[in-house]
């Protein structure tokens, strides 16, 4: 499903005795006795502010994703994302992974409030000659943390090999870098502002040319570092109570089945990089598909709800991401359930077994009002009753 989340993805208006009411008709809220909901809920919720640390943090990396470039911003060639299902918010050493190699992390950045990591290549599998930019984006509550935490990590990363060499990054200020000259990769850490980026390109494609890569580095933080200018951080004394759900739109989004969840992450929503960053196969267009159709919500929880600034919008976004002029040969449309007053579809992935052809996973897609959302599930009468359910909840009052 092109869009859809990896899986491990409303004044009214009357008119009575020759009288008119100025304002927009409003749709009728549904008959809910009408849909097969199952055991899913059909009420809004109220999910109020965070209810302890690694749940604020964890929150805080999901509004600072959407200020975390994406390396294509800054070279079209990286075109493919490599993170895929590994959880994005970095609150300990234990996201970066191989990233970062050294064992101090957890110790020199015990004041981390929240981060977020992304990574895209140039295409083709590990094996493969590739070009690989990671980013990730740490913040700590001062600028003055950061500016202690961002050169002693880069020490510690710097000595952890011998043959490692120092990099001069002289565009841009508190930057420092490093490379072994055999080997065509580079590694750098600027503090700016309370924020501390590490950047890592990994270079396949050619024998060892520290130019090159530090072009690479300082592309990146062309992009970057003028996003961060935008972001507004929750200051560090609010962050533990931070609200988690202030437009509304995490209570109208089924939560996700804590015994199968749908994504590393927790539930959550995003505004833009987030959200893209979130989803099945991204592509350089996606961001762009997603501005076009004026999303300015993406809300992630049993069901992907896509909030765009009018109707009219959200229909252009359903138009373009429909899937009977874009099956494969692997899928099949399949039956919709009743009850729904907007567009809607569903469709099969298959794979053959033995001769057989076996379905390996449903999805559906519908549009109502401002909404686009999509959700997805093994068995197709279960899938019904989610998406119905998630209609009720957008369509309520």
């Amino acid at each position: 499903m092109g869009a859809l989340v990896t899986v491990g993805v409303l004044a009214l208006s009357s008119a009575g005795c020759g009288s008119e009411v100025a304002g927009a008709a409003g749709r009728v809220e549904p008959d809910i006795s009408k849909l097969d909901v199952g055991n899913y809920q059909t009420a809004p919720r109220q999910i109020g502010n965070a209810k302890n640390n690694p749940q604020a943090r964890a929150r805080e990396a999901q509004r600072l994703a959407d200020y975390v470039a994406l390396p294509y911003e800054a070279d079209p060639s990286y075109i493919e994302d490599t993170w895929l299902i590994r959880p994005h918010i970095v609150l300990n050493r234990k996201t970066l992974g191989q990233l970062v190699v050294n064992d101090t992390f957890d110790e020199v950045a015990e004041d981390l409030v929240a981060g977020w990591v992304n990574s895209w290549s140039t295409g083709g599998a590990p094996e493969d000659k590739r070009r690989v930019m990671n980013i990730a984006v740490l913040e700590f509550p001062s600028p003055e943390i950061a500016l202690q935490v961002g050169p002693a990590l880069e020490h510690d990363d710097f000595t952890y090999n011998p043959d490692n060499v120092p990099v001069p990054i002289t565009k841009h200020p508190n930057t420092a870098a490093h490379w072994r000259p055999t080997v065509s990769s580079i590694g750098s850490w600027t503090v700016h502002d309370r924020y501390v980026i590490f950047l890592k390109v990994v270079d396949d494609t050619s024998e060892p040319n520290l130019p090159a890569l530090v072009s690479q580095v300082e592309r990146m933080l062309d992009v970057q570092i003028p996003l961060l200018d935008q972001f507004e951080p929750t200051p560090a004394d609010q962050v533990s109570r931070i609200p988690l759900d202030p437009q509304g739109i995490m209570g109208r989004t089924l939560p996700s089945n804590p015994e199968s969840p749908m994504r590393p992450e927790p539930d959550g929503f995003y505004t833009s990089r987030g959200a893209v960053t979130l989803l099945s196969q991204p592509t350089p267009e996606t961001l762009g598909e997603l501005q076009k159709a004026e999303v300015d919500l993406v809300s992630f929880g049993d069901a992907v709800v896509f909030r765009s600034k009018s109707g009219k919008a959200a229909e252009g976004l359903w138009q373009e991401w429909r899937r009977p002029a874009k099956l494969e040969p692997n899928e099949k449309l399949v039956g919709t359930p009743t009850g729904f007053d907007g567009n809607i579809e569903c469709w099969a992935n298959t794979v053959e077994s033995l001769g057989t052809e076996i379905v390996a996973m449903h999805f559906c897609m519908f549009q109502v009002d401002k909404y686009v959302v999509q959700s997805a599930g093994k068995h197709l009468q279960d899938l019904h009753q989610k998406i119905s359910a998630q209609y009720a909840l957008l369509t309520r009052k």
